[in-house]
């Protein structure tokens, strides 16, 4: 009676353990399926292709019409932040203010992108405390090197 009793316990174990193991393997495969072309598009980058279906003439339209977020200055995050501002740096190198995007014409740019304070701190220094937008021409490319 108890060999029919572990035998019966071990077919149960055994046909849990096959469930749980089935559902880990479509859970983990569901989370790597994407929908669209199986990239994963990031609202921190405006990509070529976004700038070519764009009808804006300058980097500053592109951002209004497709990141507006972007140019919201964040609320400062300790009592002596000052206000905080969004920074701009063309070619990897740190310009000043968002009037610098008005100057790009989209034809140029390769790519834009946002940094976060923090991460746009660590990178170039003070003076980010809103982010930055990043902005990448075609003359420069993806792969430049960053002063």
């Amino acid at each position: 009676m108890l060999d029919e009793r572990d035998t019966e316990m071990e077919t149960i174990m055994r046909t849990t353990l096959k469930g749980a193991a089935v559902l880990t393997i479509a859970v983990s495969l569901a989370g790597c399926a994407s929908g669209g072309s199986g990239e994963s598009r990031s609202t921190d980058d405006i990509l070529r292709e976004d700038l070519e279906a764009s009808s804006a003439e300058t980097a500053m339209e592109v951002v209004t019409l497709l990141r507006p977020q972007w140019l919201r200055a964040r609320p400062a995050r300790t009592p002596t932040d000052a206000t905080p501002t969004v920074g701009v740096v063309i070619d990897g190198r740190p310009r000043g203010s968002l009037d610098d995007l008005a100057q790009i014409r989209r034809e140029i740019i390769e790519r834009i992108s946002f940094m976060s304070a923090t991460d746009a701190t660590i990178r170039w220094g003070t003076g980010f405390t809103g982010g930055a937008i990043v902005v990448t021409t075609r003359r420069a490319g993806p792969g430049a090197p960053m002063d």
